[in-house]
């Protein structure tokens, strides 16, 4: 038992420094474009990742080995897929030349999103700093990277046999976005761990200070990664109101409460940033609630939304796998949650469908594949979840009666 605390402790540690190092990274950039500090940091950064690998190289050892072969397949292949050339790896390109993570706030290029947080690019651009040079290909290797600390963590939260059957749904799901240097993946992990982190903290009581710090800085990352970031985060602070609310537990968790509700603070920082430069979201405007009156009584666009989206095959066999799973195990807080947090999210994305100032048709088949995947993922997670902590306390009261 005390073997088994020792592990989880390394592993929280682990977690704490490679998060704080990648948003370290950003804030220092943020201030001053200091070539030796980023090094420094991304060095350092590495260096946990060879501990991780190093330390007891055969435990979790198919994680290990996935994470090294996902790493080739990035380096061997090159980048040509639009939006991962010309939004993300066009600003950590723009950010590395230009030594300044605003760089992109000058108007130029407006097809590029502009508007987009840039931490993913910032920590691309740091890569190449260290590197000392730039091309397309090796840059978005940092997108990678940056998904080390939430697959880590699943480490603790799964065993070895059911941690495989994790990584084989992560795979099957997220597939070449975790390579191809989009972010849509990293959104999707990061969204399903720090949704993870709330359920434990305020349903599982999980009282560590590890945890908070590490559920803090999940959601400044996912916030800055993208704008759909920034709906997540709202929905898991909403939801954690909500469950102390419900429970009568606001006074007893305030200060957690503050603390996570400040992580929206470097998102707001980057907002009024962008305002200050003119630069404007392309889906919210001062048109955007006229468009939503016009259509929102529109039966054939609700229907076209829903054939795009609800109707994705891995996000149906996510749905079908978490019903399954609960009818098996009866647990309705772990359900429940994540079909509160699941289904806010898309509700957010019906809306933005509605109200974004494009062709509805085009649209919807050039992004719906993608902005589906984190509750897709999400929905997976928790249903491998509530099956391994049924199994758990199966085998906790067959060990009590032997």
């Amino acid at each position: 038992m005390l073997k088994q605390i020792k592990r989880v402790l390394k592993i929280e540690i682990i977690e704490a420094i490679l998060v704080l190092l990648i948003l370290l990274n950003y804030f220092i950039m943020f201030i001053s474009y200091n070539e030796y500090v980023i090094k420094l940091i991304f060095s350092l950064y590495i260096f946990t990742i060879l501990v991780f690998f190093v330390y007891k190289p055969l435990n979790f050892f198919h994680l290990k080995i996935t994470l090294i072969i996902l790493m080739i397949i990035v380096l061997g292949n090159p980048t040509h897929f639009w939006d991962a050339w010309v939004i993300w790896l066009f600003h950590a390109k723009r950010i590395f030349f230009e030594q300044s993570i605003i760089a992109q706030l000058d108007g130029y290029a407006e097809w590029s999103h502009n508007d987009y947080p840039v931490i993913a690019p910032a920590f691309a651009a740091s890569l190449a700093t260290l590197v000392g040079g730039w091309n397309n290909i090796f840059p978005k290797l940092a997108f990678l990277l940056m998904s080390f600390p939430p697959l880590i963590l699943s480490i603790k939260i799964f065993n070895v046999r059911y941690h495989l059957l994790f990584l084989i749904l992560a795979l099957f799901i997220l597939n070449l976005y975790l390579i191809n240097g989009y972010v849509d993946g990293l959104v999707a992990i990061y969204f399903s761990f720090s949704s993870y982190l709330v359920y434990d903290i305020f349903i599982n009581k999980q009282n560590s200070f590890y945890y908070l710090l590490i559920t803090f800085c999940f959601f400044v990352i996912l916030s800055l990664l993208k704008n759909e970031g920034i709906v997540m985060v709202t929905i898991l602070l909403s939801v954690m109101i909500i469950i102390n609310i419900s429970k009568k537990e606001m006074l007893q968790n305030y200060k957690k409460i503050i603390f996570l509700l400040s992580s929206l603070i470097p998102i707001l920082i980057w907002k009024i940033a962008s305002i200050s430069y003119n630069i404007n979201n392309d889906l919210i405007n001062y048109n955007a609630l006229n468009s939503l009156k016009n259509i929102i009584f529109n039966y054939n666009s609700f229907k076209l939304i829903f054939k795009f989206l609800i109707l994705d095959t891995k996000f149906i066999l996510s749905i079908i796998f978490i019903l399954i799973a609960f009818n098996f195990t009866k647990n309705k807080k772990n359900f429940y949650f994540s079909l509160l947090v699941g289904m806010s999210y898309i509700f957010s994305l019906f809306t933005v469908y509605l109200i974004a100032p494009y062709d509805l048709t085009w649209h919807l088949s050039s992004s719906a594949s993608r902005v589906i995947i984190p509750p897709t993922f999400l929905f997976s997670f928790f249903g491998l979840l509530q099956i391994y902590c049924m199994k758990e306390k199966i085998s906790q009261k067959t060990f009590q009666m032997e």
